[in-house]
């Protein structure tokens, strides 16, 4: 009975090294740029089409620093732009694709027909990546931006790897 759960419990611990071996991919650092475009939701106003142009540096397979302007909201005297600067963390869940985690602090200025009000604030997203190629990558990310005005963003992108 001993031998028969002994050899049970290693061949658990077999398959779920084996899975993460699967989904480890070497990396080398380098930098990357991007875009991303999607579904804008603004606190009391209709949704909007909104944009991010990104670059980044991925430091290590799991480990990336990313920059980006966007403009995410443009419609009834009203606009919303944002300056991001974030810590991009990502874990692989098969091979060439990754879970995404962002979190950082973005300069988001909210022009309305009555003024402006910019700060800035936190700012952070979930999503997936998946690598078609070393260069290339899709993504598709809902990122918070924490101001008083609450905007998310629901985006899909490309990623360009050099």
């Amino acid at each position: 009975m001993n031998k028969k759960w002994f050899v049970s419990v290693l061949g658990a611990a077999a398959m779920a090294v084996s899975a993460g071996a699967l989904a480890q991919q070497s990396v080398a650092p380098s930098f990357y740029v991007g875009v991303e475009v999607g579904n804008t939701d603004v606190d009391g106003a209709d949704d909007d089409v909104g944009f991010k142009f990104l670059g980044g540096y991925q430091f290590h397979r799991n480990i990336a620093a990313e920059v980006g302007y966007g403009l995410l909201y443009d419609k009834g005297g009203v606009e919303v732009t944002t300056l991001e600067a974030v810590a991009v963390g990502m874990f692989p869940l098969a091979n060439q694709l990754y879970l995404l985690g962002k979190l950082g602090l973005a300069n988001v200025d909210v022009e309305t027909p009555g003024g402006s009000d910019d700060g800035v604030d936190i700012t952070w997203g979930l999503g997936v990546q998946y690598e078609v190629t070393r260069q290339l990558g899709l993504r598709a990310v809902w990122q918070r931006y924490e101001s008083d005005t609450s905007v998310d963003i629901l985006a899909v992108g490309v990623t360009w790897r050099f």
